[in-house]
């Protein structure tokens, strides 16, 4: 069998307004190429211990927390928190509102860990009443944990976080909050919401290359945890923090490209700092919810106030349907974002994350614009 050029498949630049992976500043392209660095030297100790610093930031962690890191997405974190810091006896609450918060009952389920979920509905606010109501229901039952999703990107809704925190330290509760895409923007603090473990991902809002994923854990949780028979070898967080304590090393062998972009990632946020980061989504958000906007295009609809920055989640002009649409911006050097049940085919999604210049967002909304206006006659197979 021959090779497969990789001429039959490269294309130039795209632009991506996917929700990871993002466009990558010049800075952190140039680390990542800068890689030649052996993971059992001191020097990869050193970019360890600085990554793990700086990371504290991004958490607004103290000394009682542990910041590990986990390579893979951010669902082989949540995995391993729920793996390594919930007792086979615990029972844990979790609310749902999307796929994402879905996710973390499926990864319970695997280990046959007990929980209930509590579903509002796709894209639907917590209820905190509700919540409230069920644990007050269940108190037989002994909830010991609270595990919820802060951004629920398939909606683009932020959860209320510190309010969930809050509930869960009045009934002694653990909390568990996958932080995907929301740590490095939206406001997050671990000390100040009562959060035990946390966990994000690179490639997101931190502006790395996807493939690391980070968990804040408090250290007492991760003493008391040490007594639970361990459920996994390669994603185990106690041997992750041993080995980071002992040497700033990790335990197998490290995608050394992966934190050296973090690294740079991380400096040039906290240049910058994580609100101006907010306010410059905040920014792109808006350029592209007004041009939607003018172009008749509905937007979710979501509670006023819960909006991520980061996201927009936009309906499917009817004149296209989805994969023309795909194909047409992407023909144009634009990729966009498909959405998950019960929103995938009508809307799709786009992000603002990473290095885009508002240029860019404005020739997007062009190019939407000319394709609602005359749909070219090579998408017009892909119509339904």
């Amino acid at each position: 069998m021959k090779p497969i050029s990789t001429n039959t498949t490269r294309r130039g630049a795209e632009i991506l307004l996917c929700p990871g992976p993002v466009m990558l500043s010049p800075g952190v392209k140039a680390a990542l190429a800068d890689c030649e660095i052996g993971h059992r030297d001191t020097r990869f100790s050193q970019l360890v211990t600085r990554v793990r610093c700086n990371s504290r930031h991004v958490f607004r962690s103290g000394d009682e927390h542990s910041i590990l890191f986990i390579g893979g997405p951010a669902t082989a974190a949540i995995e391993a928190v729920c793996a390594s810091l919930v007792p086979p006896d615990a029972r844990v609450l979790v609310p749902v509102n999307g796929s994402f918060g879905a996710r973390i009952a499926e990864i319970l389920n695997v280990y046959q860990i007990p929980h209930t979920a509590i579903d509002f509905g796709f894209g639907k606010p917590f209820d905190l009443d509700r919540i409230k109501a069920v644990i007050a229901k269940e108190r037989q039952c002994g909830f010991t944990v609270v595990a919820m999703t802060h951004h629920e990107t398939s909606a683009g809704l932020l959860n209320p976080v510190a309010a969930v925190g809050a509930l869960a330290r009045q009934h002694g509760l653990k909390l568990i909050v996958d932080a995907t895409s929301s740590a490095g923007v939206e406001d997050l603090d671990v000390t100040r919401d009562g959060i035990d473990a946390c966990i994000t991902t690179s490639g997101k809002c931190l502006h790395a290359v996807p493939g690391l994923s980070l968990v804040c854990v408090r250290r007492d949780l991760l003493e008391m945890s040490r007594l639970i028979r361990p459920r996994s070898y390669s994603v185990d967080l106690h041997r992750f923090h041993d080995q980071m304590e002992f040497n700033g090393q990790t335990p197998f062998t490290a995608s050394v490209p992966l934190f050296l972009a973090l690294d740079r990632a991380l400096e040039e946020l906290l240049d910058r700092g994580i609100d101006e980061r907010r306010r410059v989504y905040s920014r792109r958000r808006e350029i592209l919810a007004a041009g939607m906007v003018r172009l008749g295009l509905p937007l979710l609809p979501l509670p006023p106030g819960s909006e991520a920055a980061s996201i927009l989640t936009v309906g499917v002009p009817e004149t296209l349907g989805f994969d023309a649409l795909y194909a047409a911006v992407k023909d144009r050097g634009y990729l966009i974002y498909a959405c998950k049940p019960p929103l995938a085919p009508n809307y799709f999604q786009i992000a603002v994350m990473g290095e885009l210049a508002d240029d860019e967002l404005h020739e997007f909304l062009e190019i939407l614009q000319s394709l609602m206006t005359t749909v070219p006659a090579r998408y017009l197979s892909m119509l339904a």
